[in-house]
């Protein structure tokens, strides 16, 4: 079963993070969302103390099975799931699976839609080249992944952010990799729901393509979406920010 971490009372809000990232990317929210609520924070296969749990290719459905079996353990039958970036992509497999269970739908710096034909190719050479040459992989790909104008004032994020991939499989990252390049649109897990779903996305976020997303989920009437002025890494860049708008969210989700 994957390792996860458990804190406080009341509805279940299950948290998952991003590519190179492990659970301890949630703990500032945990810590804040457990006052309210029961928060769940799990390491996804290959990544963190789950690294062992892993396939030679980590479909986002087979992520989001791995979820599954961490709430069935739990005994919890409804939850609100939200994800970071791939744990987005992750919570959409979920929400696509397990619709019955899900009372609200998180996407935090994610999208429904799949890679281009171009970034699957990156995503196939990158799964090649962080199994050869770790670290420069992470000094390259990490940093960019913040809003760029502010990278000279947020190294100590960024090592934040390395810190956390180091801690992950190389297989298992290149697993992930493989498996996030065969992710299918799932705008219409999104428009099907009949649930809250929040988006909260990056001004500056050069790994979403907001404005394809922001156009096709424009007519749903059950999504809130929220702008802040950041890159990918709104955790680390608008924690405070980023939190507040997600405890106004949970306090509309029934």
């Amino acid at each position: 079963m994957l390792y996860f971490t458990e804190k406080g009372k009341g509805k279940a809000v299950v948290l998952l993070h991003g590519f190179l990232e492990n659970s301890r990317m949630w703990k500032y929210f945990q810590d804040e969302l457990s006052k309210r609520y029961r928060v769940i924070a799990i390491d996804l296969p290959g990544h963190g103390k789950s690294s062992t749990n892993s396939k030679d290719v980590n479909r986002m459905e087979y992520m989001a099975e791995k979820v599954n079996e961490v709430l069935e353990y739990l005994h919890l039958d409804e939850v609100v799931i939200i994800g970071h970036s791939m744990g987005g992509y992750v919570a959409l497999a979920f929400a696509d699976q397990f619709k019955y269970k899900v009372q609200g739908l998180g996407l935090f710096y994610s999208t429904t839609l799949p890679d281009d034909e171009a970034k699957k190719e990156q995503r196939l050479k990158a799964a090649e080249v962080v199994v050869k040459n770790p670290k420069e992989f992470f000094r390259l790909s990490i940093p960019n992944l913040f809003a760029q104008k502010e990278v000279p004032n947020l190294s100590e994020e960024i090592q934040q952010a390395v810190s956390w991939a180091e801690e992950s499989s190389l297989t298992g990252i290149s697993a992930a990799l493989k498996g996030m390049r065969l992710r299918q649109d799932r705008t219409d897990v999104v428009r099907d729901l009949d649930k809250p779903v929040l988006i909260i996305t990056g001004e500056f976020d050069n790994a979403i393509k907001n404005a394809e997303l922001k156009k096709s989920i424009q007519d749903f009437q059950n999504v809130s979406l929220y702008e802040l002025p950041t890159g990918h890494m709104g955790m680390l860049e608008a924690p405070k920010e980023s939190l507040e708008i997600i405890q106004q969210w949970l306090q509309g989700v029934k």
